[in-house]
């Protein structure tokens, strides 16, 4: 049985509105709709035990009813990652609330930002009322994860390494490996600021699907990048998560390349990858 780490439930629904944080939706982005009860069914025909339940940001902004609702309905099995404005004043407290509701983690991002551009800074994630998160986050004994874009990572990188030695004893988790440049052949673009965090103990890195299928884009295996980052970071580090909704590719295949991407660890650490690191996280 494995744990996907990385699943982005979407509904059709009036109850949970739609507020995408780019202010516009893609037309057919709800056209096939993930509910918890759907994803939970493929699940359990494919060996998937438990499943994180991502906020999708893109679509439902800040508001985290869904995947709240959903975890409190199918408990044990899911858990909640919310989306979070850390750049509010009230973010602690609206941090503490979520927690109380279920939250599992606080999930930052660049709220203005697209996967092309976007202002500069990290008040998104360490400015002077994520500072306040961070310490909120300590207390109640949840996570913080972070999804950076190309364009910010650097800068990000760096300034993760402040805060998370700033705040030691918060787990941070890395979406996407940092969105470090995989679609290219080693070295990767990007490599050198993730590295540089592998000190740091409560670093996770999270791989996905959206990885593995830039690693195949370019001939590569993706099995090579998990051994990378297993090497460099330890398998009780480093986790896999789907992506299902926001990766186009069918759940099966996304459990399928999982499977593939750790033949190559043994057992032990194939185990870490794909279920231990998620459960010690979330559940």
């Amino acid at each position: 049985m494995i744990v996907d780490a990385h699943a982005h439930l979407t509904v059709d629904d009036p109850r949970y509105p739609v507020a995408p944080l780019r202010g516009t939706l893609d037309p057919d982005v709800l056209d096939d709709p993930m509910t918890a009860e759907r994803l939970l069914s493929m699940m359990d025909d494919l060996g998937v035990s438990h499943a994180v339940a991502v906020q999708r940001a893109h679509i439902f902004g800040y508001d985290n009813s869904y995947v709240l609702d959903s975890a409190r309905r199918l408990r044990p099995r899911l858990a909640p990652v919310c989306m979070l404005d850390a750049d509010r004043p009230d973010a602690a407290e609206v941090a503490a609330k979520l927690a109380d509701a279920g939250a599992v983690a606080m999930r930052f991002t660049a709220g203005a930002g697209t996967p092309t551009g976007g202002p500069p800074g990290t008040a998104w994630f360490a400015g002077e009322h994520a500072a306040r998160v961070w310490a909120r986050a300590a207390e109640l004994g949840v996570s913080l994860c972070l999804h950076m874009y190309r364009w910010n990572r650097a800068e990000s990188l760096a300034t993760l390494g402040d805060m998370m030695r700033r705040f030691p004893d918060v787990d941070v988790v890395v979406d996407h490996v940092g969105s470090i440049g995989v679609d290219r052949p080693p070295a990767f673009a990007g490599t050198e600021d993730l590295l540089r965090l592998a000190d740091l103990s409560r670093l996770h890195v999270k791989v996905t699907t959206l990885n593995a299928m830039q690693v195949r884009r370019w001939g590569g295996d993706p099995a090579a990048l998990v051994e990378w980052l297993v090497a460099r970071f330890g398998a009780g580090r480093v986790l896999w998560g789907s992506d299902i909704t926001q990766t186009r590719l069918p759940y099966p295949d996304m459990v399928e390349t999982a499977r593939a991407s750790v033949r190559t660890l043994p057992p032990h650490e194939a185990d870490a990858v794909l279920r231990e690191t998620a459960l010690s996280l979330y559940f």
